[in-house]
């Protein structure tokens, strides 16, 4: 069952979010994932909203883990956390009932 990594971020700093860009692409394909969507300019319909939708797909939740928890992330992890603001949610591929 697939699982997605859905971010929601506000850039702090966007000189330095620049160099988290520059390396995190090479992590998520090494531990088999890739990207759903970036979208710098998303839009709030409700709520409040950051301007950076991030959707990051990866085979299941036991993937999208180890790709976080992985050291290679891990040293990165300080330029996305430190440069940003928002929330990162991971999510299962779930059955909606549509009756």
């Amino acid at each position: 069952m697939a699982a997605y990594l859905l971010g929601n971020l506000k850039v702090t700093n966007p000189d330095e979010f620049e160099k988290y860009r520059d390396l995190v692409t090479k992590t998520i394909r090494d531990h088999g994932g890739e990207y759903v969507l970036v979208d710098m300019n998303s839009v709030a319909v409700e709520g409040d909203a950051e301007h950076l939708s991030v959707v990051l797909k990866f085979a299941d939740m036991e993937a999208l883990q180890g790709w976080y928890d992985s050291p290679e992330y891990q040293e990165i992890h300080p330029l996305r956390a430190d440069n940003s603001e928002g929330t990162v949610t991971f999510a299962n591929t779930g059955t909606a009932k549509n009756d």
